[in-house]
């Protein structure tokens, strides 16, 4: 009998683990895909979320090879994703999108991407 309320006290913790770390939101897709290598630059960077961002406390950045590189405002929008538009062209290199973000739960989340601007041929 001990024996049994010590596995349904395991399986209990288990369960609550679970649910506690499914509570998190999760990215869904970027844009640009992660480590995807695009012919020109794009208009904009967005990340899609499992749940709402947190519009008080979500931001993104960009860092190209040298140093950051200058985004819009990051919005919070109705499908559950952040975006920023990019005010210029990128070059040719390298970049790495970073986040920041809560989502239900409250928890700060922050996260990063990158992706490839190719050379014009």
């Amino acid at each position: 009998m001990r024996r049994m309320k010590t596995l349904g006290c395991c399986l209990v913790l288990i369960v609550a683990a679970a649910a506690v770390a499914s509570a998190h939101m999760a990215v869904q897709k970027t844009m640009p895909e992660a480590d995807a290598v695009v012919s020109e630059s794009p208009h904009h960077v967005q990340i899609w979320f499992t749940q709402a961002p947190d519009p008080a406390i979500s931001r993104l950045t960009l860092e190209g090879a040298n140093g950051d590189v200058t985004l819009g405002d990051t919005e919070v929008r109705d499908d559950k994703s952040l975006m920023a538009m990019l005010p210029s062209k990128l070059d040719a290199g390298t970049y790495t999108v970073n986040w920041r973000t809560a989502g239900d739960d409250g928890h700060t989340q922050r996260g990063d991407f990158a992706f490839t601007v190719r050379a014009a041929d």
